[in-house]
């Protein structure tokens, strides 16, 4: 009895954990097809985000915020393909919070085309600019990121968000 007992558990926590594996591997699978592995950073004097989109063409996106002093703020902005493209097009936002939600208060679209680089190879685009003379308050930056393949067939859109970060 003792040992038809002792089998009996031993095959029911062997399913068990059979079945608790399973639903790991399910969830693991759900999440990476969701969209991107997102890392945000942020402390007194800045706010990152690096997005890893698992995409075709697109391999990675960052941004990033930095508090320069004097109301002033550095902004950063990068995005990496896996392949050579034939159009990068990137759209960075600076928001501030308002009791209405977020709203823009400079906004810059960059662009570059394969044409514009012939003897290059198109894989990567980074931006970085000041803006200054900001009122205090708590402000974000939003990146929209598109990536067009070589032969047209196929486009990447991509948009990512900071954590806010207060200025004094």
């Amino acid at each position: 009895m003792k040992i038809h007992l002792k089998r009996s558990v031993t095959v029911c926590l062997a399913m068990m954990l059979f079945l608790v594996s399973t639903f790991t591997a399910y969830a693991q699978t759900d999440n990476s097809s969701a969209g991107m592995m997102v890392k945000e950073y942020s402390g007194e004097d800045y706010a990152r985000v690096v997005a890893s989109p698992r995409g075709e063409l697109t391999s990675s996106v960052q941004l990033e915020l930095v508090e320069e002093g004097f109301r002033t703020v550095s902004i950063y902005s990068e995005v990496l393909c896996h392949v050579e493209v034939r159009k990068i097009k990137m759209s960075v936002s600076l928001q501030k919070s308002t009791s209405s939600g977020w709203t823009d208060v400079n906004r810059k679209v960059f662009t570059w085309e394969k044409e514009d680089y012939p003897n290059e190879y198109l894989s990567m685009a980074t931006v970085s600019y000041n803006i200054g003379a900001l009122s205090a308050g708590t402000y974000r930056l939003k990146g929209s990121y598109s990536v067009y393949e070589l032969d047209g067939t196929l486009q990447e859109f991509r948009t990512v968000t900071t954590p806010g970060m207060e200025i004094r």
